[in-house]
């Protein structure tokens, strides 16, 4: 494991040593974050990236491949436009973590802000502590896992994907176009087989399922968004 002390270094610096080892078979810890932005934004190397601290805005933005784990809290936009990979939050994140996720694991071991999951189009986030308002609105795809209490707004015009939630009074929280639902057995199992991957003390036949209805108020036209990411990664300004 290669430590790297970002005291004196800016985000750019920061992440071109990260780039840097991880391109060489290297697993870093960074030192002394102090809640730096855009740490591993855009980042598609191999390997694994411990951060002993906090972080700011950004962490993990259009990540592709490795794994980061922040032993702190970290900022707004945790894992935004995340395409592959693992970014592991041991404390809280802030507003619109996960936003627009296509693929890959976000954990937050505590809480978040509000939109967590906004726009996400496929992968996993799980959030074991509360979440804030509108909880997974405009959802696409993939799956969105509470184990707190939600706030107001919770699946707010859902299109498609599922938001499980284990707060009882999920229901009288829901914003428009989604209802509350049980889990299937294929649900659970999947469901347990992550929190056991993760260490997370919870039983997945506790939880419900949020789920984007068909019909209702809105006249919504359900579709499968194509997402290539290769062509994304062309506009990709972190990208070298």
């Amino acid at each position: 494991m290669e430590f790297v002390d970002a005291k004196t270094l800016s985000g750019k610096d920061l992440n071109v040593i990260l780039k840097d080892r991880l391109g060489k078979g290297l697993d870093v810890t960074v030192k002394n974050s102090h809640s730096m932005h855009n740490i591993g934004t855009g980042m598609k190397e191999k390997g694994k990236i411990v951060v002993d601290g906090s972080t700011g805005f950004y962490t993990g933005g259009f990540l592709e491949g490795p794994s980061i784990e922040v032993l702190g809290d970290a900022g707004w936009y945790a894992g935004d436009n995340m395409m592959s990979g693992e970014l592991i939050i041991r404390k809280n994140a802030g507003c619109n973590a996960g936003s627009y996720l296509y693929d890959g694991t976000i954990v937050i071991y505590g809480g978040t802000g509000n939109r967590p999951g906004y726009g996400m189009k496929g992968g996993t986030l799980l959030i074991c502590g509360d979440a804030g308002g509108w909880a997974g609105q405009m959802t696409l795809g993939g799956r969105l896992i509470i184990l707190g209490k939600v706030a107001a707004g919770l699946g707010e015009s859902i299109y498609k994907g599922v938001i499980y939630v284990k707060d009882r009074e999920a229901e009288s929280k829901l914003g428009s176009n989604c209802f509350v639902d049980d889990l299937t057995g294929e649900e659970i199992t999947s469901l347990n087989d992550l929190f056991g991957k993760y260490g997370v003390d919870q039983e997945a036949a506790e939880l419900r399922a949020v789920r984007p209805m068909t019909t209702g108020r809105h006249n919504y036209v359900l579709f499968d968004p194509q997402l290539e990411p290769e062509k994304a990664r062309k506009y990709n300004p972190f990208q070298g």
